[in-house]
């Protein structure tokens, strides 16, 4: 399960093969911390005031960061996490819902007129795209921790894109 190899042909059934997908990652939306610390704080409350248990507060902590990303990628036309494709000519921004897999693409960036930033941040990595031919960005983050099963498809993604830095 999101085996790299395994990625590149789920996200080469949705692009195609005109170009092919030499590297393939899930990347999350890059969250909002002013929005997430916000939604947590509040569900966090309210499930102490209605049930005075501080493990309802946790569950309800982590609904409330889980609904905030979702609500965040919506309304940007995206999804909380998503399979970035890069080809030779393109990065691509596919959907991504697990145990399914991608279904269409949201996004494509030109790697030629794209700026890529990419920071780290503990076993994360935050990467910026910035299209300056379309003015499209998109600021994502992955893993790199040995642990996750997404990381190695993700360093190949980062080491493809930090050839454009």
């Amino acid at each position: 399960m999101n085996d790299p190899s395994e990625l590149i042909g789920k996200a080469t059934a949705i692009v195609g093969t005109e170009e092919p997908v030499i590297a393939a990652g899930i990347f999350g939306l890059k969250d909002d911390y002013v929005a997430v610390g916000l939604g947590t704080a509040a569900a966090a409350g309210l499930s102490n005031a209605i049930l005075d248990n501080p493990l309802a507060s946790g569950v309800g902590g982590a609904a409330a960061v889980h609904a905030t990303r979702s609500a965040l990628a919506a309304s940007k036309g995206l999804t909380g996490r998503m399979l970035v494709a890069v080809t030779p000519e393109r990065i691509r921004v596919l959907d991504w819902e697990t145990g399914s897999g991608p279904s269409k693409e949201l996004l494509s960036f030109d790697r030629s007129s794209t700026d890529v930033k990419i920071n780290k941040f503990g076993l994360s990595r935050h990467v910026e795209l910035h299209d300056s031919a379309t003015g499209h960005s998109l600021a994502l983050s992955g893993s790199t921790a040995p642990f996750v099963s997404e990381s190695k498809g993700d360093k190949a993604v980062l080491k493809e894109l930090a050839v454009l830095r």
